[in-house]
């Protein structure tokens, strides 16, 4: 296996969640998220925070006491939400540009990096080290079967290029559910990085305090037709998907506690 290093995706707040702090703090029976999924991490991790909690997630992190690690920590960008007079982190298509322009990149690189993870703060069941990721494509990306064809999850496509469909309906030949994990190697995240300002910036409506707003984002998938080889690796849900998206139903808080019990 190349020697690889995770970066996690942990500028969200746990707003669904009914709870005022970032969502990488959130604790299921007494471990946070974050710290569930850096003890299953290799040595070399960055974590991707928004301004507004940069400095607690780096606190967090660093009283956890991990010290086989060693951390980095950069910011995603925001953007004006248009309706208010506020900022909203630019969504996690910010990544390849903010870990190029923060150095990150060239530090990975720095220290032997040549491949790396890709996970979400809000799945416990992140397993980095997950033999799956490892192939030797440029993207490799983890996949599980959609429940049903109306499931809110990113479809995958697979003709010239790979891509992904957010929140459609239409089920593709496999069926197939992005899991939200990927893996790719240095020169597709330095493609990635150059190619940002050509990527598009998707509009998303959205009430904010009774208010209709409309938020600037960018999906870190609109970026996967960029790779010039990949892989798709089909996984078990049981084993590897446990998104934690609102606090009760479906991908819920209430289904890790009960899950992970």
């Amino acid at each position: 296996m190349k020697k690889y290093g995770v970066v996690i995706l942990a500028a969200g707040d746990a707003t669904r969640l009914r709870l005022d702090i970032p969502k990488g703090l959130v604790k299921i029976h007494g471990a946070s998220l974050l710290e569930r999924i850096l003890k299953k991490c290799p040595e070399d991790v960055a974590i991707m925070t928004s301004i507004k909690n940069h400095e607690q997630i780096k606190e967090h992190v660093e009283d956890l006491g991990l010290q086989n690690k060693r951390f980095l920590f950069f910011n995603q960008k925001s953007a004006p939400v248009l309706g208010v007079d506020t900022l909203s982190p630019m969504g996690n298509g910010d990544l390849f540009r903010a870990f190029a322009e923060s150095g990150v990149l060239q530090t990975f690189r720095e220290r032997g990096v040549e491949r790396i993870v890709v996970c979400p703060v809000d799945n416990p069941l992140v397993q980095p080290g997950f033999w799956g990721l490892h192939q030797n494509a440029e993207l490799v990306v983890l996949a599980v079967e959609k429940k049903s064809e109306n499931e809110s999850v990113g479809t995958i496509f697979t003709d010239d290029k790979l891509s992904v469909k957010e929140y459609t309906s239409f089920k593709n030949s496999e069926g197939l559910a992005y899991a939200g994990i990927f893996s790719a190697a240095l020169s597709f995240f330095e493609r990635a990085a150059r190619m940002d300002p050509l990527v598009k910036v998707h509009k998303i409506k959205k009430v904010q305090r009774g208010v209709e707003v409309v938020k600037q984002e960018k999906f870190v998938f609109d970026f996967f037709p960029l790779a010039r080889n990949f892989e798709v690796v089909k996984v078990d849900r049981s084993t590897h998907f446990l998104p934690i998206k609102r606090d009760v139903g479906a991908d819920s808080l209430e289904d890790a506690l009960r899950v992970l019990s």
